[in-house]
């Protein structure tokens, strides 16, 4: 589904750009959803929340959650366009994806009503505290994943820092994140999305979000992984046992039914491991 040209942007700058990565048969449906899933948070009536202050949320987590109701999630992230194009990143052949692919967090970004908000410069999977060494050797790991935002209204809220996902911060980096987080970093460039676009980034790229009130946003907010380096990742278990309810499974549409089930194997294992041998 790639391009060999769009396969290498991935890979040397950390991120890539498509123009389709909504079906256009789902796109007014996932803008009615979101809308009703984005006021059931605000009006407290659903707690999976990211919070911006007290009384306002900038996200809101677990659209799978059969007590949300919403399974037009599922059918977008069953769709071809989002599983051929992880599986194209992830370097998985067709024919190997139900194998490998595990289906994982499905959340949504969105702006807060009250007041801006914005988040500081981070990696998703390392520790911002880690020296240069460690940190080198955590992003030789941790490249087994990649997540999304797919805008369903146009929006101009990720900052990124191209191929930062390849080495550790520079000293001027490191200043900035320690001690003026929300500051610009050099080299930085905000991701500017059309509704039905998406930016397609590994996790370790530096990057942050900005989150103004006045901009609506309804942003899909996902990601995946292979399961060789599940239990690398370990964010993906916390706080989703109710993946693991009776019942579920039939929710899913029939292409996710395997990336479930690796799911599962997945998080048994990481559940099987002694305290001590879990990343940190």
């Amino acid at each position: 589904m790639l391009t060999r040209a769009q396969l290498q942007h991935f890979k040397t700058q950390g991120y890539v750009l498509l123009d389709n990565a909504v079906p256009e048969n789902l796109l007014q449906s996932l803008r009615e959803a979101t809308n009703r899933v984005t006021q059931k948070a605000r009006r407290k009536d659903w707690p999976h929340v990211r919070r911006a202050g007290e009384d306002d949320i900038w996200g809101v987590s677990h659209l799978l959650h059969p007590h949300l109701g919403e399974p037009i999630f599922a059918e977008y992230i069953a769709s071809p366009i989002v599983i051929d194009v992880v599986g194209d990143l992830l370097g998985v052949a067709p024919e190997n994806r139900p194998a490998k692919l595990q289906l994982e967090l499905v959340n949504m970004l969105v702006n807060p009503a009250g007041k801006d908000h914005e988040i500081g410069w981070h990696r998703d999977l390392i520790r911002t505290d880690l020296p240069p060494e460690e940190e080198r050797a955590e992003l030789r790991k941790l490249q087994y994943g990649v997540q999304w935002n797919t805008a369903l209204y146009d929006e101009t809220c990720l900052l990124i820092v191209p191929a930062s996902h390849l080495r550790p911060k520079t000293p001027e980096e490191r200043d900035i994140v320690f001690n003026r987080p929300k500051d610009p970093m050099p080299r930085q460039m905000a991701v500017a999305l059309k509704a039905g676009q998406g930016v397609y980034y590994n996790a370790n790229l530096l990057h942050r979000g900005v989150y103004p009130k006045a901009m609506r946003r309804e942003t899909l907010h996902c990601c995946m992984g292979v399961t060789d380096g599940a239990l690398l990742r370990t964010h993906l278990y916390t706080g989703l046992a109710w993946m693991d309810r009776p019942g579920f499974r039939e929710t899913l549409p029939a292409p996710l039914v395997p990336l479930y089930n690796n799911f599962l194997q997945m998080m048994a294992a990481f559940e099987a491991l002694p305290e001590k041998s879990r990343r940190k």
